[in-house]
């Protein structure tokens, strides 16, 4: 069963709106002659719809109806894929969620579910903060442009292995994509070609 592809179109529609208005020339609708910012990078988005459909798929495979949901670095969703459409209304909000987190601290979702405990600076930064909270496992980086999240399978853990199934899948490409000159994670961040696993894991 193909996933399906109309969550992407809900979620795709404000971008589509709100990139005329990045595009504008310096000197357009703001006061000093500035225009407005530029968007901040995001994901390529064929690469992000094929992550997200082979995450999707990995899980299908495990016998789980899941959904992945990839955002840019701000945590805007620009791509989702879902196995079953009925189940875009619950699963939506838990996707996005968790590849929020990844996409903030630029490690897998998990780690920072493991550290909201133990480290006050992140337990507040999580819990002040309602597209965050609360921090569960199953979002990785999408190389530095952004993270992939899903959501729907048995425990969170198999949600994560999907999300880094999805990236495994287009790491070949994202490592082509760097080798080209594409965007190179700042302040030693995660390469554009990993999949945001835990370091001292041993993968």
């Amino acid at each position: 069963m193909r996933p399906s592809l109309s969550v992407a179109f809900a979620f795709l529609a404000p971008l589509l709106i709100a990139l005329p208005a990045a595009a504008q020339p310096p000197g357009g609708g703001f006061g000093g002659g500035f225009g407005p910012p530029p968007r901040p990078p995001g994901p390529n988005l064929e690469l992000a719809r094929q992550a997200a459909e082979a995450a999707v798929k990995a899980c299908e495979r495990m016998g789980y109806k899941t959904m992945a949901t990839v955002v840019d670095t701000t945590g805007q969703p620009v791509v989702a894929m879902t196995a079953d459409p009925a189940l875009n209304k619950e699963l939506a909000p838990e996707s996005v969620r968790r590849a929020r987190v990844a996409a903030t601290f630029h490690t897998a979702s998990s780690a920072i579910a493991d550290r909201v405990g133990l480290d006050a600076g992140i337990y507040y930064m999580v819990q002040t903060n309602p597209r965050l909270r609360p921090a569960k496992p199953g979002g990785v980086p999408f190389g530095a442009t952004g993270a992939i999240g899903v959501a729907g399978g048995p425990d969170d853990a198999k949600d994560e292995d999907c999300a880094r199934a999805g990236m495994k899948a287009i790491a070949a490409q994202l490592a082509k994509q760097r080798g080209a000159g594409g965007p190179r994670p700042a302040g030693g961040g995660p390469a554009a070609g990993d999949d945001g696993g835990r370091r001292g894991e041993g993968e």
